[in-house]
């Protein structure tokens, strides 16, 4: 692989990664604040679980450390990239479901587009430029001539 990202790649890494630390810092040592406070629309979605808002903060903190590690060395560790893009993916259908379903309101829909939909795609962008310029994704005839 080649040993450098472009320093687009690096910089949205990094913004993306300490995004998800804060968020899993604020759910899982401050659950109430979190739920009742920090975001808006949260309350939609059913009564205050100190447990389940702790569980998804460790989920936020492992994926936010396995993007600074993309962001430190992107080619090398772009598993983490895609890993981070899956869970962006789930995070996105189940809002998604969840409004076609009427279980959550549009009212907040410009904090779920900017803190859920956009990271995804660019992680998903990511990922596949990651992949796309690696030199182990071509054959090997391709990376000999």
């Amino acid at each position: 692989m080649k040993p450098n990202a472009p320093r687009w790649i690096v910089v949205v890494l990094w913004i993306i990664a300490v995004m998800d630390i804060v968020t899993g810092i604020e759910m899982f040592f401050f659950p109430s604040a979190w739920f009742f406070r920090l975001v808006p629309g949260v309350t939609e979605t059913g009564p205050f679980n100190a447990h389940l808002v702790m569980d998804g903060g460790t989920f936020f903190l492992a994926v936010g450390i396995g993007l600074v590690a993309a962001a430190l060395n992107p080619r090398r560790n772009a598993i983490a990239v895609v890993v981070a893009a899956v869970a962006g993916i789930m995070h996105s259908i189940l809002h998604l479901y969840s409004h076609a379903a009427g279980l959550l309101s549009s009212h907040h829909m410009i904090v779920e587009v900017v803190g859920i939909y956009v990271p995804a795609i660019v992680l998903i962008a990511i990922a596949i430029n990651l992949y796309s310029r690696s030199d182990e994704t071509r054959p090997a005839t391709a990376r000999a001539a």
